[in-house]
């Protein structure tokens, strides 16, 4: 009769080794997971900064803009403030002007119409004074309302903004394209640049 085999003799063992590599393995995973998870929150924490840092970034570019545009809206309307008065305050002086030319023209008219005859030459020089005065009449009003004479400075370059070129020689001594000579003045406003009348000049050649 043979010997009955023993139970713990058919009974599997998992050798040393494998249990040591399944420990191994179980202990690899969970450290490559919690580096994963060390990694995930360390970037969203610098996601968190970036995007606070661009948040304040947006917050002083939006501010800057801001500022930069009340800042030229204000200075817009201060020029159109200062344009409206500069216009309303040119039309009032025109049409004052304009009055006191139109009171001259009918004194010139008046004065024209009653031109003596040259036989009474006492009579024709108080004709030609009463005309001299209407003369200085029409200056003193244009420089009443700031309208004053405008010379071009002879050797200065020639401009077609500010000359009226009604001639040109050749001048000794001076180059080309130059004021040689001042025909006739001309008249601008209160600011110089402002120029109603050119002056006729010659221009070198």
């Amino acid at each position: 009769m043979e010997n009955p085999i023993s139970t713990e003799t058919h009974q599997e063992h998992t050798p040393p080794t494998q249990l040591g590599t399944g420990r191994n393995e179980h202990t690899i995973g969970s450290s490559s997971i919690y580096r994963l998870c060390e990694e995930i929150i360390a970037l969203r924490e610098v996601n968190n900064r970036q995007h606070k840092m661009f948040e304040q970034t947006l917050t002083k570019t939006r501010d800057s803009v801001q500022a930069s545009f009340n800042s030229f809206a204000a200075d817009t309307q201060r020029a159109y403030q200062q344009l409206r008065q500069e216009f309303h305050g040119e039309k009032r002086i025109s049409l004052a002007l304009l009055n006191e030319l139109v009171e001259i023209a009918f004194d010139l008219r008046n004065i024209a119409s009653a031109r003596p005859t040259e036989e009474n030459p006492e009579s024709f020089a108080r004709w030609a004074d009463s005309i001299h005065v209407e003369s200085r009449k029409v200056e003193a009003a244009l420089l009443r309302h700031g309208i004053h004479p405008y010379n071009a400075v002879i050797g200065s370059d020639y401009n077609p903004a500010l000359h009226e070129r009604v001639g040109s020689k050749p001048m000794e001594g001076m180059g080309p394209l130059l004021v040689a000579e001042q025909q006739e003045p001309g008249l601008a406003s209160q600011q110089p640049e402002f120029v109603l009348r050119r002056p006729k000049v010659i221009v070198s050649e």
